[in-house]
């Protein structure tokens, strides 16, 4: 029962004095006057219904009655300070955090040197959640994330900096066409007798409407388009492709790794490929505990980058 009812900074107290043998010695330590620290214990001890010390003994010892809960008073205390310290490093790493949705390629793109920029400027903790686009934006309406980074292309109509929302453009993206190098000669000669298989987006997602609009309108009229298969995640385009499945628009950062290695080859001569803007999203009314510092930091990640 003693224990239930006993704050950290009374057990504190309590510890000076077994440490210390005095009430003058354990008082300087819990920087307070004697007269006041002793009002304290005394405040202590009517409050728990129990006299705690002996004073007759010098130096100043527990009294016999209670000797039996000092390994308890000292583990409890050891747990309080746990805890208490425990919630203190929690606050500061949520006053710390920011969490960003972003697009699954911009995931593998993008991301990774936005986070290492932001820890290394603003010592921020970041957790990032990848997402599709539409699931992006409803992160961020309901407050789910702090910031979006998502793609959009020439012909969006991005909200108006006089909006809710407040963005910044990080980098270009081309979706660029690509088959598998080995599929090379196969893809040439079919293009020529004009149909083409490809590895598609859904029509009904970003990149699917995207492709539609801007690459098929301008692909060569008379050339039959086999969508042969189908995903919305960008990253699974990849190795359909390295696979021979057909021609995939792909972003460029995503694709040049194995245009490097050869394993994959660019269709530019004869598909036309699209730009995208990397933009990063947050709600402008948006009451994070995040510094100021951070959102300069992702302002000026394009001029760190060297992009125009």
């Amino acid at each position: 029962m003693l224990l239930q009812i006993m704050c950290l900074e009374w057990l504190e107290d309590i510890l000076a004095v077994l440490e210390t043998g005095s009430f003058v010695e354990a008082a300087r330590q819990r920087f307070l006057s004697q007269p006041a620290f002793s009002r304290r214990i005394r405040l202590i001890e009517e409050h728990v219904g129990v006299e705690l010390f002996d004073r007759t003994k010098k130096p100043v010892q527990l009294k016999a009655s209670v000797t039996d809960q000092q390994m308890n008073i000292r583990e409890l205390a050891a747990r309080l300070h746990d805890l208490r310290n425990g919630l203190r490093r929690q606050d500061q790493e949520n006053r710390n955090r920011i969490v960003i949705a972003s697009q699954h390629a911009i995931t593998t793109s993008v991301a990774p040197s936005l986070i290492k920029d932001l820890v290394a400027y603003d010592s921020i903790n970041t957790q990032l959640r990848s997402a599709n686009r539409d699931e992006c934006y409803a992160l961020l309406m309901t407050k789910q994330v702090d910031l979006i980074l998502i793609h959009h292309s020439e012909i969006d109509q991005i909200p108006t900096q006089d909006s809710f929302l407040q963005q910044y453009e990080l980098d270009r993206e081309r979706l660029i066409p690509v088959c598998a190098t080995d599929e090379l000669s196969k893809v040439k000669t079919e293009y020529e007798s004009g149909h083409i298989q490809v590895v598609g987006y859904p029509a009904d997602s970003f990149l699917g409407q995207v492709i539609v609009r801007e690459v098929f309108s301008r692909t060569r009229p008379d050339t039959a388009i086999n969508r042969i298969a189908e995903t919305s995640l960008t990253l699974a385009i990849l190795p359909l492709t390295l696979a021979g499945i057909g021609v995939a628009w792909i972003p460029d950062s995503l694709a040049a790794p194995d245009l490097a290695n050869g394993k994959l080859s660019e269709l530019n001569d004869l598909f036309p490929s699209c730009e995208l803007r990397v933009m990063a999203i947050r709600l402008r009314d948006s009451e994070s505990k995040i510094a100021p510092s951070v959102w300069e930091t992702i302002a000026s990640y394009p001029d760190r980058k060297g992009y125009p």
